[in-house]
């Protein structure tokens, strides 16, 4: 039935104005309690919810339940026609592939040829060529410490790289594998652009093999698809996709709490115990480490992409409550002692424990992204006035000291730049990732020093102004702008100091010259800050045009400050 036909019996639904019998509206109608027209296989409410999940553009809430499902119905309907005609094709596809089949000599492996145009990239049962899937993932190992990678680089080309089929337990998931030949085409050589218009197939593939594991997947591999999830959440980050992305994040952070990944308690001999058995035993330290880096990876990922679409309700049961985690932050090794196993995260948050300096990368985007959302949420409450206010004002003097103490363990950009440039060893963390980590922590520190300036505690406008400056510093720095949250975090930031400003020219002085003339000082030191903010907007757009957007908002916004007060 086409769309035009359905949305026809809709009308005629709603034009008869009878209820339905008992039992015959949808699922998602029954369980929302609204009125269904009963029109099948979809009803109009659902025709337009899914209409919604089919955009492309940020929107601030999630799409429906049945949208959802209707997505995930057609992913396996197009993968069981695949499945149907597998044994058809099996054999031409093994004989048109064998001169460049799975059973090539190891030296095949360092092939650098361009991805030949001839094969298949749409089967989803298929791999490229040998030389080619070498080729795309080095191209993605080159670049995987900057695409939240937990996984051990070395040991994951080596296990992809067997020669053995696909879906083979000694390999990756296919769904990671899917993930990792998509960003390696996206981030390949000049050599292999050749397959650049095959990118929507790839993305295809890796989309119908996480819908198959999600369900399906061997617990042991449950670490393959949570970083084929995340792998997957940054593409669409990257292009725009936050709806879907925000779909899969919340899928990712389902798992963590099935699996109990959030209550880890590591022992030194690398084999912790879950006393519901909802994972083996883990072999080793290693593996325990790359359960913990898991975790974090999901949460913190989840939390930054949170903010960008602006959702910050509870939503997450366990998760929402910071005492149910009891996983430790992750260090630079594998080994975990019971000074890492003490530190939770609500001694993080409540500040009990020493601050020590930050080594591990993990750790810092774990606690930034952390430090961000918890921030941007005090500041929604006040906006919404459900939080008292001197209650408000306590909570956000804790958070402030919090934060600051964070602030300052972090490692020195000059320093890890100095790293870069002349150790032979690559240091622990990027120059440009540490960059957007201390514009995070800053913008966690524009929310909080937002909200006391607006709650009229003395020196929260200068800090708010400070804050924005380092903000700003810390972008320019390195101009991490191919990561979109640069553009969020300038957004907010502009948009906090636009508001203090209307704040500010909307307040009646009184007093002598002197306090006139503290206004006059303090709108333009505003005004200059909001200057500089659209200033380091417009050259992040270069590097990412999703900044263009956040960059309009700004403009419109700070015009209708500048027409209110002609």
């Amino acid at each position: 039935m086409s769309e035009k036909a359905l949305a026809l019996n809709f009308k005629r639904g709603r034009s008869r104005g009878q209820p339905l019998p008992r039992g015959n509206a949808c699922i998602h109608c029954r369980n929302s309690k609204i009125r269904c027209d009963g029109v099948k296989p979809i009803c109009g409410h659902c025709l337009g919810t899914s209409k919604e999940a089919d955009c492309k553009y940020t929107h601030p809430h999630p799409p429906s339940r049945s949208a959802l499902l209707q997505s995930d119905i057609e992913e396996l309907l197009v993968r069981i026609e695949e499945l149907k005609k597998l044994n058809n094709s099996r054999k031409i596809i093994s004989t048109r592939n064998s001169s460049a089949s799975l059973s090539l000599s190891p030296n095949s492996e360092h092939s650098n040829g361009p991805i030949h145009s001839a094969f298949d990239y749409t089967s989803s049962d298929c791999e490229p060529p040998f030389p080619e899937r070498a080729n795309l993932i080095d191209s993605f190992i080159g670049r995987c410490a900057t695409l939240a990678f937990f996984l051990d680089p070395d040991i994951f080309r080596k296990t992809a790289l067997l020669p053995l089929p696909l879906g083979d337990p000694q390999r990756p998931s296919p769904a990671l594998l899917a993930c990792v030949y998509l960003w390696g085409l996206r981030i390949c050589s000049p050599a292999l652009k050749l397959a650049k218009e095959k990118e929507p197939a790839f993305l295809r593939r890796a989309r119908q093999h996480i819908a198959l594991e999600v369900g399906t997947q061997n617990p042991t591999q449950i670490t393959h698809i949570l970083q084929a999830k995340i792998l997957l959440i940054i593409y669409l980050v990257n292009a725009g996709q936050f709806l879907e992305a925000e779909f899969h994040g919340n899928r990712a952070i389902s798992l963590v709490l099935s699996y109990g990944l959030h209550k880890i308690i590591p022992t030194s001999s690398g084999v912790y115990g879950d006393p519901e058995r909802r994972l083996p035993p883990c072999t080793g330290p290693a593996e325990q480490a790359e359960r913990i880096n898991a975790f974090w990876t999901v949460f913190y990922i989840q939390r930054l992409l949170a903010v960008m679409v602006g959702s910050l309700g509870n939503s997450f049961g366990s998760l929402d409550s910071y005492l149910e985690i009891r996983t430790p932050f992750p260090t630079k090794t594998m080994d975990y002692d019971s000074k890492d196993i003490a530190i939770t995260l609500h001694d993080f948050l409540n500040d009990t424990a020493p601050q020590q300096p930050e080594t591990s990368a993990l750790s810092i985007y774990s606690k930034s992204a952390l430090l961000y959302h918890r921030a941007v949420y005090l500041h929604r409450q006040l906006s919404s006035g459900d939080e008292d206010r001197v209650e408000l004002i306590k909570a956000c003097l804790r958070f402030e000291q919090t934060v600051f103490n964070f602030y300052t363990a972090l490692p020195k950009i000059s320093y890890i730049k100095t790293l870069e440039a002349s150790s032979s060893c690559p240091p622990f963390i990027s120059s440009e990732k540490l960059s957007l980590m201390y514009a995070t922590v800053s913008c966690a520190c524009v929310n909080i020093q937002s909200i006391l300036a607006s709650l009229g505690v003395h020196g929260g406008r200068k800090r708010l102004i400070v804050a924005a400056e380092d903000l700003f510093s810390s972008l320019e720095s390195s101009y991490p702008g191919s990561h979109p949250l640069a553009g969020t975090l300038s957004r907010l930031t502009c948009e906090a100091l636009i508001k203090e400003l209307m704040r500010l020219k909307a307040e009646n002085v009184f007093g002598d010259v002197l306090d006139l003339a503290c206004k006059v000082e303090e709108e333009t030191q505003l005004e200059q800050a909001i200057t500089d903010g659209m200033g380091t907007m417009s050259i992040l757009v270069t590097c990412c045009p999703l900044v263009g957007y956040d960059l309009k908002k700004v403009r419109n916004l700070y015009l209708q400050v500048e027409k209110s007060t002609q």
